[in-house]
C-alpha cells in the first residue's frame, strides 16, 4: 500500500512537472531568451504553428537544462515555399531522484528516473490571403516507474499584418487528451494574442503578448529581439500571479549556421537552478 502511495505521489507531481509542463515548457534557446514571448513574432510553431515564409529549409538541434536539473533535447527540420512545413523530436528526463517513503527518514529508499518525449508537425498557408494560418499536430509520451501517460494535442493559430511595421497574431493551445491508466487527465489549455512592432532604425522587434490559461490564470510577457547581421540579442519578461522571471540571451550568424544560447532567471533560481538552452542552427 505504502509502494503504491509513493509511486501516485510521484506520478502526480512528475507528469505535472514534465508530463504535461512538457508541454510548455520553452523548446528552444530562443524562445527561453524571450520568456516564451513572440506569438505574432515567428520564433517557433511551439508559440505560433502560423509560420512565416523563410527562404531557406533548416535543420536545427537544442540542448536543454530546464528547472530542477530536468535535461532535454530538441531536434527539427523546417521546409517549405508558400506552405510552410516543420517537423520536431523533443524529449526530457530527470534522473537519480531520491524516493522516500511516506514516513521520515534518514536515507531514501532508492533513486528513480522521470522520462517525457513528444513529435510534432506543424504546417502553415497564407490561403491567397495577406495572413498565415497554422496548425501543429503534437503526440506526448511520458514514463514513470511502470505508470505511463500519452495523448495527443492540436495548436491553432494565426497571423496577421497590419502594415509594414505592426503585425498581430492569435494562438490557441494544448486542446486535446492526455490518459494515464486509461484516466483521462485535463490539460493545461492556452489561448493568447500578441503584437510584433519592428523599429526599422535600429532593426530590433519590440514583442509583447496576452495569454489566458486555464489553469494558471492571466500572463503577461514582452521582449524585444535584434535583426542584425551577425549578433544579435534577445531579452523578455513574464509577468503573473505564479512566476515572474526575466530571460535573456544571443544569436550569432556566419554563412549558413547560427547558434541561439539562452538564460531564464525566476524568482526561485537559488532552488531550482537557472535553465541554459543552447541552439545549433544549420541553414539547407
Amino acid at each position: 500500500m505504502i509502494q503504491k502511495f509513493i509511486i501516485f505521489n510521484f506520478l502526480f507531481s512528475f507528469s505535472w512537472a514534465i508530463g504535461l509542463q512538457g508541454l510548455v515548457i520553452p523548446q528552444s534557446g530562443q524562445i527561453l531568451s524571450t520568456t516564451g514571448t513572440g506569438i505574432a513574432g515567428d520564433i517557433d510553431p511551439a508559440l505560433n504553428p502560423a509560420m512565416m515564409k523563410t527562404d531557406h529549409p533548416f535543420m536545427q538541434f537544442s540542448l536543454n537544462n530546464w528547472l530542477g536539473d530536468v535535461s532535454g533535447s530538441h531536434t527539427l527540420f523546417r521546409w517549405g515555399n508558400d506552405i510552410q512545413k516543420q517537423v520536431s523530436i523533443q524529449s526530457w528526463s530527470a534522473k537519480d531522484l531520491e524516493l522516500w517513503g511516506d514516513s521520515p527518514d534518514e536515507r531514501p529508499l532508492g533513486s528513480f528516473g522521470v522520462h517525457w518525449a513528444s513529435a510534432a508537425f506543424s504546417i502553415s498557408h497564407h490561403f491567397n490571403t495577406p495572413y498565415r494560418f497554422g496548425l501543429k499536430i503534437q503526440t506526448n509520451y511520458s514514463r514513470l516507474f511502470t505508470e505511463s501517460l500519452s495523448g495527443i494535442t492540436l495548436d491553432a493559430g494565426t497571423v496577421l499584418p497590419l502594415g509594414s511595421s505592426i503585425t498581430a497574431a492569435a494562438v490557441i493551445r494544448n486542446i486535446g487528451y492526455e490518459y494515464t491508466n486509461n484516466l483521462r487527465v485535463e490539460l493545461p489549455l492556452e489561448g493568447g494574442i500578441g503584437l510584433d512592432i519592428k523599429l526599422p532604425g535600429v532593426k530590433t522587434s519590440v514583442l509583447t503578448d496576452f495569454l489566458y490559461s486555464f489553469d494558471q490564470g492571466k500572463e503577461m510577457r514582452f521582449a524585444f529581439a535584434t535583426n542584425w547581421k551577425y549578433l544579435n540579442f534577445n531579452a523578455g519578461r513574464s509577468i503573473s500571479d505564479n512566476r515572474n522571471a526575466i530571460a535573456f540571451g544571443f544569436s550569432f550568424n556566419y554563412r549558413s549556421w547560427k547558434i541561439n544560447y539562452g538564460i531564464y532567471v525566476h524568482e526561485n533560481s537559488a532552488v531550482l537552478g537557472i535553465p541554459k538552452f543552447l541552439d545549433v542552427r544549420r541553414y539547407l
